[in-house]
């Protein structure tokens, strides 16, 4: 246990024991603690123990600068370089491949003039790249508002089915066919659909291409795009009051967009459900696809 010695402090300061605050002796090894006496420094010594450690600095120079030395010794600060010092330490350890000025700077800086490097782009780079940051962050919101519309086109169960990038659903007049475009890094939809046949593709990439379960009435089926969703409205051509002769009603049900189509598009029963046969309302704001005449076709000349 350190000793302690006699000295004049401020009525401030208190025994770290007992709080006493005459007769103080301070602890002659760490110089920051205070007691009344041995008494009280046995007791607190537990609890001193950790933080009771010399400082050689401050103890050289106690008489010199008595204030700096309790500075340090509050700050447990062991030691002070100099700027010349600690330039020098700096440059003798990551100064590796010599000496010079050029070595060092090449190994301290990567470069041989310490300034930091002009940027390499200009104030319209700058103006670019906060006009990207904008598009980047709008295309976030304008995903997200698109999934939120996506999930809410619902398909009544065993009405219809939802596949990974498209749904679809009918009444007993309708065909409804919605594909998910967000994916498309250029969005270039390309679409045929004939009384028979249906093809669409994305970007190059086909998402369905086949022979329609049953005929369609293509001057009343229509097509558009909104919000990167592909949504298509097929008018069945055997639909409620309006089938061939001899069929029923049970006729019109769909039980796949396509004849041969993928697995997961094909409603999972062997009857239309009873839901099916009061779906006789026909869908609203539906506006037939306007298709352009025929080109006239030019007489030919008669050559001489």
């Amino acid at each position: 246990m350190a000793a302690m010695h006699e000295e004049s402090v401020p009525e401030t300061r208190e025994c770290a024991n007992c709080g006493a605050t005459e007769a103080l002796l301070r602890c002659s090894r760490c110089h920051g603690a205070f007691f009344c006496g041995a008494k009280c420094q046995k007791a607190y010594w537990p609890f001193h123990r950790s933080d009771c450690y010399r400082n050689e600095f401050a103890d050289q120079i106690e008489n010199q600068e008595p204030k700096f030395a309790r500075w340090m010794r509050g700050h447990r600060k062991l030691a002070v370089l100099k700027d010349d010092e600690v330039d020098r330490l700096e440059r003798a350890s990551k100064a590796a491949v010599g000496d010079s000025r050029e070595e060092v700077m090449q190994s301290m800086y990567g470069r041989l003039n310490p300034k930091p490097a002009e940027p390499s782009y200009s104030a319209e780079d700058v103006i670019n790249m906060r006009r990207q940051e904008e598009a980047a962050q709008h295309a976030i919101a304008s995903k997200c508002v698109d999934m939120l519309e996506w999930q809410e086109i619902a398909v009544p169960q065993h009405l219809g089915m939802a596949c990974d990038t498209y749904k679809w659903l009918q009444n007993q007049t309708y065909v409804e066919l919605h594909a998910l475009i967000q994916k498309c890094p250029t969005h270039k939809v390309a679409l045929q659909m004939t009384t028979t046949h249906l093809s669409i593709t994305l970007d190059c990439r086909p998402l369905l291409n086949g022979e329609l379960y049953r005929e369609i009435k293509r001057d009343a089926s229509t097509w558009y795009i909104e919000n990167r969703i592909l949504h298509i409205i097929m008018m069945k051509r055997n639909r409620r009051g309006n089938y061939a002769n001899g069929s029923t009603n049970a006729d019109t049900f769909w039980y796949s967009p396509l004849k041969k189509g993928p697995a997961e598009a094909v409603i999972p029963v062997q009857h239309p459900p009873t839901a099916y046969y009061s779906s006789f309302v026909e869908l609203e704001n539906v506006t037939p696809l306007t298709l352009p005449p025929p080109a006239a076709k030019s007489k030919p000349s008669l050559g001489r």
